[in-house]
């Protein structure tokens, strides 16, 4: 073989392991793109899983919705290295308009002007419940570019969030220049993140409507019971002072208290036996119901506490639960309003030819002890000769008076025109001086 020949196969040996090389050498580079390309999709991913697994701790940390979502806005922007991210709000029930909310970006982004404006979504476009990405996309050009224009991204991926099969918002997330890849690379990765992401948002949403739901029972409930408590307080109040409720409420018992002096009332319908026994019994009820309700009315005027009722005869005392230095005067004043009204009653009824009462009234003073006893039924009581009087002095009384002992007399007499009827003799009693209260002086 000539020098030449030999020179020429060389080259051409040279030339093959040349060529050889250089695609050796692309397919290198290509494998090292291709790797680094698989190493970013990965850390996006890996951020993308951060980003749902802080979402889902501070989902059970019992955030409120409004610090969830901003938190999440924030992770969404830092850690997939985002320019702008929001939340697309809907304004009204009918998911057509919709204002961003919790905007996360960059330091010129015009945030205050954005949190402004609001987007305009096709109805078709919100209940096909699709997601759109900016640069893949054909299918929405016109839409992608209002988009652009209210928001000022070009660049970027919409993610509805769904709750049971209803839109209640959207993710929107972006970049100013083209960093996102089209077809399989980094986008599809941020669409599932953020699809991932949604799919957190829902359960909350369903957890918070849960919530919501339960928190409306639990103040229905709490509403009730507040108006079952109230009504029983007042049921109780009107058995027992307020003093000794308060007392009982707090110690499950309300101990017997000594009164030095107070006033006790007495009153009685005149022939009401009798009278009873001409009318049927709802219409006595009745009868005795519309008095007592007056009287109620007068002594709660003069807060006098009443005692209780024993047939046709009512029972109240002045001076007590809280005591004071004008029971005497109050227990009096009460008296004659209970006159005057059971005497003008009386003449309406003369005229329509109507039954009517008369009645007697007896107050003494003195001192009484008193008190709640039994665990059943029970009741507000005073104990003592005091009482025992007074009711000696109402049944001592004639029609249509008011008569008081000497004790009280003692008490009342520079304030009320008193006539002195002298001493009576009194059933078990003894003889006791009585007076005729006539009226203020």
């Amino acid at each position: 073989m000539s020098s030449t020949t030999h020179t020429e196969s060389a080259q051409k040996e040279i030339d093959y392991y040349k060529e050889r090389l250089k695609k050796l050498t692309s397919s290198y580079m290509s494998l090292e793109y291709r790797n680094a390309a698989l190493a970013k999709d990965v850390l996006e991913m890996s951020e993308g899983l951060k980003v749902i697994s802080s979402l889902q701790y501070k989902k059970d940390s019992g955030l409120k919705l409004e610090e969830l979502l901003d938190f999440l806005t924030e992770n969404i922007n830092v850690r997939l290295k985002m320019d702008v991210t929001l939340l697309l709000i809907p304004e009204n029930e009918m998911n057509q308009s919709f204002k961003p909310k919790f905007i996360k970006a960059f330091n010129s982004y015009n945030k205050e002007a954005i949190l402004k404006k609001s987007v305009s979504f096709n109805t078709d476009f919100v209940e096909s419940k699709s997601y759109i990405i900016s640069d893949d996309n054909e299918n929405y050009k016109d839409f992608i570019s209002k988009i652009r224009q209210v928001l000022e991204i070009d660049h970027f991926i919409l993610s509805p969030i769904i709750n049971t099969e209803e839109i209640i918002g959207y993710i929107f997330t972006g970049r100013r220049s083209q960093l996102l890849q089209t077809g399989t690379g980094l986008v599809s990765y941020h669409h599932n993140i953020l699809e991932a992401i949604s799919s957190v948002i829902s359960a909350l949403r369903s957890q918070i409507d849960r919530n919501k739901i339960l928190e409306k029972k639990v103040a229905k409930r709490t509403a009730e019971l507040r108006k079952e408590k109230e009504v029983s307080e007042k049921l109780l109040l009107n058995i027992l002072p307020y003093e000794t409720t308060l007392e009982l409420k707090k110690n499950g018992f309300a101990k017997a208290k000594d009164y030095s002096v107070v006033t006790v009332l007495f009153t009685d319908f005149v022939n009401f036996t009798s009278f009873s026994e001409g009318l049927e019994s709802q219409e006595l009820v009745a009868e005795i119901d519309f008095y007592y309700s007056a009287f109620d009315n007068i002594i709660s005027k003069y807060e006098i506490e009443k005692i209780k009722t024993i047939g046709d005869s009512y029972m109240c005392a002045a001076g007590l639960p809280v005591k004071n230095f004008t029971h005497a005067i109050d227990a009096i004043n009460t008296a004659l309003d209970i006159r005057d009204f059971v005497e003008k009653t009386k003449l309406e009824r003369i005229k329509e030819n109507k039954h009517y009462f008369d009645i007697r009234i007896g107050l003494n003073s003195g001192p009484v002890i008193a008190g709640i006893v039994g665990i059943k039924k029970f009741a507000y009581d005073i104990w003592g000769d005091t009482v025992n009087i007074a009711s000696r002095m109402e049944s001592s009384c004639e029609p249509g008076k008011i008569n008081i002992s000497k004790s009280t007399y003692d008490l009342v007499w520079k304030d009320f025109d008193c006539t002195h009827r002298g001493a009576i003799n009194v059933k078990n009693k003894g003889v006791i001086d009585m007076y005729f209260v006539e009226r203020l002086s």
